[in-house]
């Protein structure tokens, strides 16, 4: 399946996190401080809210509807049940965001999202 055109990188300003709705999900993407890009789901597990729309402290967010808990560098579940968020390819072409259109396995290695500095 072909990738989806998002956004133009420019459109992000200042922010970090931009949150988009893809075929029925919450697609977050997310902009690192070296400039680069990645995606995930941003769709609490529990009811589909909007996670970009929580708390977010130390890389941890909180959804706003029930207190469900998720790690923004690997999509881990802390708080609510077990199920995590899963990532997309995400790749820039001529100043355009692309992600896939359906999450892939494992888009980044847990390693370099850990140490990743998004917020």
């Amino acid at each position: 399946m072909n990738p989806i055109k998002l956004t133009r990188v420019e459109d992000f300003g200042e922010r970090n996190l931009r949150s988009f709705r893809i075929l029925g999900r919450h697609v977050g993407v997310f902009r690192s401080e070296d400039g680069s890009f990645r995606a995930m789901e941003i769709g609490c597990r529990h009811q589909n809210a909007d996670l970009s729309k929580g708390l977010i402290k130390d890389h941890i967010v909180t959804c706003t509807w029930h207190g469900w808990q998720y790690d923004l560098r690997t999509g881990e579940c802390l708080r609510g049940g077990t199920s995590r968020l899963r990532h997309y390819d995400c790749t820039v072409e001529n100043g355009f965001i692309y992600i896939s259109a359906q999450p892939v396995e494992s888009a980044q290695p847990k390693a370099a999202l850990e140490d990743a500095d998004l917020f």
